[in-house]
């Protein structure tokens, strides 16, 4: 079966204008799975360092628990610690104030005069 020249020419044009736009069209799934595998691997390196999901607390034991221990006796003992300066500091400034007082009344009962 014989075809004119320019009815020739132009089938082969748009097979070559179809091969190129499949080609391009392959390549650019091509790309797009390598950016989603290169993604997909990314998503999973976050995930072990960064787990969405809890992960359950296993209590301290032996050493672990006793260091533990330690830090929080410590820390209640700094607190308790800041809690007593505090009321010493409480209770000079209160005997202090009676020390006055009594030096106070001890000086109104030596005046002459003075009814009590």
């Amino acid at each position: 079966m014989f075809v004119a020249r320019t009815r020739f020419d132009r089938v082969v044009r748009l097979l070559d204008g179809e091969t190129r736009r499949r080609q391009e069209a392959e390549d650019k799934a091509a790309r797009q799975t390598v950016t989603i595998q290169r993604l997909q691997s990314q998503v999973a390196h976050d995930q072990d360092e960064h787990p969405t999901t809890p992960v359950p607390v296993q209590p301290a034991t032996g050493d672990a628990r006793l260091v533990q221990q330690l830090a929080l006796s410590e820390r209640a003992r700094k607190a308790l610690d800041e809690r007593v300066l505090e009321l010493h500091r409480a209770n000079m400034h209160q005997e202090h104030e009676l020390t006055q007082l009594r030096e106070q009344l001890a000086a109104l009962q030596t005046v002459p005069g003075v009814a009590s």
